[in-house]
C-alpha cells in the first residue's frame, strides 16, 4: 500500500532534475489513454483499485465526464519509489492527452 509522503519531500525531489520523468499518453481515441492513467493513479493510492478504469479521474470536465470522452490534457505528479535498497524516489509527471 502506497505512503502518504510530505509536501516538503515532493518539493525537495523537484529540485532534482535528474529525478523527474515526464510522460504523456498518446494514442487513438478509445485506445485506453484515460484508463492506464486510472490504473497508475490507483497504485499511487488516489483511487481505490474498484475505481480504476472506471473514474476517469483525470477527466476534470463536466462533458468529458458525460461523454465518456478525454477533451482536454490534465496533468498530475506521482512520487514513485522502488524498494529497493540505493535507489532514489522519482517524481512522474504524467500527462493524459485527448
Amino acid at each position: 500500500m502506497p505512503h502518504r509522503k510530505e509536501i516538503s519531500e515532493i518539493l525537495n525531489l523537484m529540485e532534482k532534475t535528474q529525478n523527474i520523468r515526464n510522460i504523456g499518453f498518446v494514442g487513438h481515441i478509445d485506445h485506453g489513454k484515460t484508463t492506464l492513467s486510472d490504473s497508475l493513479l490507483s497504485e499511487a493510492g488516489f483511487l481505490s483499485p474498484d475505481l480504476a478504469g472506471e473514474a476517469r479521474a483525470l477527466d476534470y470536465l463536466e462533458e468529458e465526464q458525460a461523454r465518456g470522452i478525454t477533451m482536454k490534457s490534465a496533468n498530475i505528479s506521482l512520487y514513485y519509489e522502488k524498494s529497493l535498497e540505493g535507489h532514489e524516489p522519482f517524481l512522474i509527471n504524467l500527462v493524459d492527452t485527448p
